[in-house]
């Protein structure tokens, strides 16, 4: 190790893993509380409220006592100045020509005609109501608080108006990415979490067995995931800082995340890869009560770790995006609790080395599964690569080396070992050609 990592320092998580945990809390009190008072309140309708019990705890602790507002990654000044209204109309001119186009596109694919996507139609249609007057009156203050005010949304606005020297194309280019990644996964996460909602409140405990509380428990843990991938996706304001400061740029690290979701993962992803068959742990093991009770018991051990991961990033979750160090709760032992504990978690359910068609159909979907792996493992090198060019990731990282719950892979591998100069190095376009 080098000697200026000897005494390097745990960096401050920008977000409060207590504080998410309260806002779980508050998100299934209100679900029961709200479902037992009002059961005809249909489920898209239940979840928005469960969402808002959520995210105002939040906002009020990151702008009452943790007072976001004055770090320097907002880019916002204590002064405010005189906002200049000829900018801010050009800026909105970039807001609503986005909203636009964003609504264009889920008219224009036939994907999110379909019924699945119905609940967050109308979540749409709810902040739409809400943004396009409120979205004035914050840009109207940003604009006098920002240090830089020519903003993505200036640049865009420029670009719409005719004034095409003003709009630079990286800028530009960087809003087109951020937007994509809000768009593309804000309909999945909401969709899946209203089904969640649906599944979990209306459940009955009379004369459950193992394998319904099972059912169970795997749903909340997918829950604490994807109620904070809702709200991280939805929610992207400068003033809690909870925006996108920066989008991976490298081919790669899209491919691979994509990958993983639909309807990219059935073209070119994780969906093609068969790695079980209709036999899962429940039928090898169903007949061997201590490993069946095991196995499931540590399978949603597992997912409580993953689901956990995603509350420590609270409503700072994105993919492809950095929006601030996370060193709380998981990802206090570990770079990558999420996928670590996901990857085991389907190696554990789906026991590709097993097969009632024979070892050469086992062997398959193993190296099925092993590619699956694979895909991960990628993901997770392309958004460290991303984030190591933030000095507290950096930091986090090197740190990790040393009192990481993983550190002493590194030492045995010294190739699998944090280190800066490589992610760097690796950590652009170039990586992808020489890939």
């Amino acid at each position: 190790m080098d000697a200026k990592n000897t005494f390097v320092l745990l960096p401050p998580s920008t977000s409060s893993f207590g504080i998410n945990l309260l806002g779980v809390f508050l998100f299934f009190a209100a679900m029961f509380l709200l479902h037992g008072a009002f059961p005809s309140l249909d489920y898209d309708e239940l979840t928005i409220f469960c969402l808002l019990a959520t995210v105002i705890p939040l906002w009020l602790y990151d702008f009452i006592f943790a007072r976001v507002y004055n770090r320097p990654s907002t880019n916002l000044s204590a002064q405010r100045s005189k906002p200049d209204r000829r900018r801010v109309v050009i800026k909105l001119i970039g807001l609503y020509a986005t909203f636009a186009l964003i609504l264009f596109c889920y008219y224009l694919i036939p994907m999110y005609r379909a019924p699945f996507y119905k609940p967050y139609f109308y979540l749409i249609g709810t902040l739409l109501f809400i943004a396009i007057p409120v979205g004035a009156i914050y840009f109207w203050e940003m604009d006098g608080r920002l240090k830089n005010p020519y903003d993505e949304y200036w640049r865009l606005g420029c670009f719409l108006t005719g004034r095409f020297k003003e709009a630079k194309p990286s800028i530009l280019a960087e809003h087109a990415r951020a937007w994509f990644i809000k768009a593309f996964f804000s309909p999945i996460m909401f969709a899946v979490l209203v089904e969640y909602v649906q599944f979990l409140s209306t459940f009955q405990w009379k004369n459950i067995s193992f394998l319904d509380t099972f059912n169970y428990l795997l749903t909340f843990t997918y829950t604490l995931d994807v109620l904070y991938a809702t709200l991280g996706f939805v929610l992207t304001l400068r003033i809690f800082d909870t925006h996108i400061r920066s989008t991976d740029t490298t081919i790669l690290g899209w491919i691979v995340c994509l990958a993983c979701y639909y309807p990219f993962n059935n073209w070119f992803g994780i969906g093609l890869f068969n790695y079980e068959d209709n036999v899962s742990w429940i039928g090898w093991l169903g007949q061997y009560p201590f490993f069946y009770y095991a196995c499931g018991s540590l399978i949603i051990l597992l997912n409580l770790v993953y689901g956990l991961a995603s509350v420590a990033l609270g409503y700072r979750w994105s993919n492809l995006a950095y929006r601030g160090i996370i060193t709380s709760g998981p990802y206090r032992f570990s770079k990558h609790p999420a996928y670590i504990t996901k990857m085991a978690y389907w190696w554990l359910i789906s026991l590709p080395f097993l097969s009632m068609e024979g070892p050469l159909i086992a062997f398959q979907h193993t190296l099925a599964l092993i590619a699956i792996s694979l895909i991960y493992y990628l993901r997770a090198k392309t958004e460290e690569n991303h984030l190591s060019n933030y000095p507290e990731y950096v930091q986090y990282a090197n740190w990790m080396n040393e009192h990481g719950i993983f550190s002493f892979v590194g030492k045995i591998f010294p190739a699998l070992r944090y280190s800066e100069e490589k992610a760097k190095c690796w950590g652009s376009a170039v990586w992808w050609k020489k890939v």
